[in-house]
């Protein structure tokens, strides 16, 4: 059958109309799709936080990798891929066409040399990747002056699941009749509340009503309580008239229920926690901290990879990709939590693979200097296996006559107590800016050891308190555990031996 005025093609008539309708009886399309709240979260939480992340371009260094901030891919990516738009722009735009039609297309423009040197936008409905009949991929592009082809290479293609691999899935199409569900209750509830006149039900008049009573009953029935400043008014009914309702209540209809279904449905499609799209039915405080790690590590690392995998592929000269890459700096993600990024600092510092400027560099700082770039090594570790090492003592001969004083089995057996107290006294001080605090740690700690040191030795300690206290609390500035051991016990020894001389 021909199409015609009178019957046109039903293709014709689901685009006058937006789309062909699902079971729901309303239309989907990609634009209607992104009205319905819960589907505008998904899109709107996934490709905000796949932009909010910084795209850095990196150089290989060895084993390591260092910013490459001069490259050009670099200014592309991190601060304006063309001079119309931001970085931030760029990414949310491309990631929420990826999500809603499955594809998210920019042109890359290049120099003379294959070198970047912008990045344009491609509306995804009027882009097609498609086959050449000698096999070469290519891209079509329509445009008002009709099809433009674009090498494969010069086109950055963020895409979805698909059937081949080529080309994502249409979400919006995919999955019209979840998503159409949702919008056919929101359409409802809408009707409901903004027709108040309560149309499911019908007035009853014991009498015949003319055409003209009828229609002056009704509208003067609308007028009054039709529309929401309307509804619940006291309706006052005359000649025997009576009100039967006729609609289903919808709590009894379970609108509701069906509305927290629908919004599990865009959960499931977009492999996105409820919580995110504002359901917090089963959130609790111990679960929803694990759903949002879950977020970041099932649903935005597979984004991130799809990112990065185009972009290492496509914005780099051949001879360029074993040296340079991209990657998410996804330790952003911890600059809006305190606790949380002093607690993985601190784990780094204590763990010996951070340093002061390293901290300072993902805290924005700048570097204190080449002293800050020391790594501290945890003093109770050893590899695994291994007898943990001893540490031995210096040596010391006895040097008076008596051999008491200077015996070296208490020298060995004291020293590893003192230097033992001593690191303690140092890494406490380390952590520390209050030097007075300092010197009251130092002297409650470690002047006991000192003077039960000096009574092995015969001293009389209880008479030279004052002196350990003050030996204890003069913190060296640059000593280790070990040094500063032998210092304090070389001078008890020597109070020790003028005590026993002027005895």
């Amino acid at each position: 059958m021909r199409s015609s005025t009178a019957s046109p093609s039903q293709w014709f008539i689901d685009w006058v109309h937006g789309g062909d309708e699902c079971s729901a009886g309303v239309s989907v399309t990609e634009d209607s799709a992104l009205k319905y709240t819960p589907f505008w979260s998904a899109v709107r939480c996934i490709s905000g936080s796949v932009a909010s992340l910084p795209l850095i371009t990196y150089t290989r260094k060895g084993e390591g990798k260092e910013r490459a901030d001069s490259h050009r891919v670099y200014n592309l990516l991190h601060n304006r891929p063309n001079d119309h738009m931001d970085a931030v722009t760029f990414l949310e735009t491309r990631m929420a066409n990826a999500l809603v039609y499955g594809n998210g297309y920019a042109e890359i423009q290049r120099d003379g040399a294959g070198r970047p040197l912008a990045l344009w936008p491609l509306l995804p409905n009027k882009t097609e990747r498609k086959m050449s009949p000698g096999g070469v991929p290519y891209y079509e592009v329509t445009t008002n002056d009709g099809p433009v082809p674009i090498t494969d290479y010069n086109v950055l293609h963020i895409k979805g699941l698909g059937p081949d691999g080529y080309s994502g899935y249409n979400v919006a199409a995919y999955h019209k009749e979840a998503i159409g569900v949702g919008v056919a209750i929101k359409k409802y509830g809408g009707k409901f509340f903004g027709n108040g006149a309560q149309p499911g039900g019908v007035l009853e008049h014991p009498g015949q009503l003319t055409d003209t009573a009828a229609k002056r009953l009704r509208e003067s029935w609308q007028s009054v309580h039709g529309g929401l400043d309307n509804a619940h008014r006291i309706a006052i009914l005359e000649e025997g008239m009576g009100w039967k309702q006729m609609g289903v209540d919808p709590e009894k209809s379970q609108c509701l229920e069906m509305q927290k279904f629908s919004v599990a449905d865009v959960s499931r499609i977009f492999n996105i926690p409820p919580h995110k799209l504002g359901d917090l039915d089963r959130a609790t405080f111990s679960n929803i901290e694990q759903q949002s790690i879950e977020f970041v590590t099932t649903t935005l690392f597979y984004w991130f990879r799809k990112w990065e995998q185009e972009c290492n592929y496509k914005l780099f000269l051949p001879g360029e990709r074993d040296k340079f890459f991209v990657e998410f700096l996804v330790d952003a993600f911890l600059r809006g939590d305190t606790e949380a990024r002093t607690k993985s600092y601190t784990a780094g510092r204590q763990g010996g693979w951070l340093s002061i400027n390293d901290v300072r560099r993902m805290e924005n700082l700048n570097p204190i200097g080449p002293e800050g770039d020391k790594y501290m090594e945890p003093l109770n570790m050893k590899p695994a296996g291994e007898e943990p090492p001893q540490q031995k003592p210096p040596d010391k001969t006895t040097t008076d006559d008596d051999g008491d004083a200077d015996d070296t089995r208490t020298w060995d057996a004291h020293y590893r107590v003192v230097s033992d107290t001593c690191g303690r006294v140092l890494r406490a001080a380390s952590k520390r800016e209050d030097d007075a605090a300092n010197e009251d740690f130092a002297t409650k700690i470690l002047s006991p050891v000192l003077m039960a040191w000096s009574a092995t030795l015969g001293a009389h300690y209880a008479s030279l308190e004052d002196e350990y206290c003050r030996m204890a609390a003069a913190i060296p500035d640059a000593s280790t555990a070990e040094e500063w051991a032998v210092e304090l016990m070389t001078k008890v020894k020597e109070i020790a031996q003028g005590c026993q001389n002027a005895n």
